[in-house]
């Protein structure tokens, strides 16, 4: 088998008792995500014990309609997907993604295309993919997983108060 090579991808949702699992992953994320946010940024700073926080973590284990999921590449954890009903241009829908990793090691092994995939059959319906206006790596990576789907996609432009950054919208019901 390559060097790159990951024969299976699959989602595990995480229940409660494993938050924190989440929450160290949480810091490679927020930690890689710092290197494309603008100095200053209150989302990409770590608080006085050196760490970054995510405020909305708890509430996947609290509120209807969020969904928290492990990535795992042939067994092993290899990041995780966040799924909410919060929709960036305030319009209905049925998912969103809220958060999206996936360690460095595996990405050229395609496994976030394999795991947005996975997401996007297991929840269907209407979804909309905000991306920060800021990372650009992100928003070529969601387009072209979108493009892979097969369905019709309509990009908006977030309203900076809401959203600032483009949004994908899409329905995996319609594929």
């Amino acid at each position: 088998m390559p060097p790159h090579a990951v024969e299976h991808v699959a989602l595990e949702q995480v229940p409660a008792k494993r938050r924190h699992v989440l929450d160290a992953l949480m810091q490679l994320y927020l930690h890689d995500f710092s290197g494309h946010a603008p100095l200053g940024s209150v989302h990409t700073e770590v608080d006085e014990e050196g760490r970054f926080t995510y405020a909305f973590l708890d509430t996947y284990w609290q509120e209807p309609g969020r969904v928290p999921f492990l990535v795992r590449a042939d067994g092993r954890i290899a990041g995780f997907v966040l799924v909410n009903r919060w929709s960036a241009l305030d319009r209905p829908l049925d998912s969103a993604v809220a958060e999206f990793f996936v360690l460095r090691k595996y990405r050229l092994a395609r496994v976030g295309m394999r795991a947005a995939h996975l997401v996007f059959s297991r929840l269907r319906g209407r979804w909309e993919v905000p991306v920060a206006a800021y990372n650009q790596e992100a928003l070529l990576f969601w387009r072209s997983v979108v493009q892979s789907l097969l369905v019709a996609m309509e990009e908006h432009a977030g309203d900076g108060r809401r959203w600032a950054g483009p949004v994908l919208c899409f329905d995996t019901e319609a594929g």
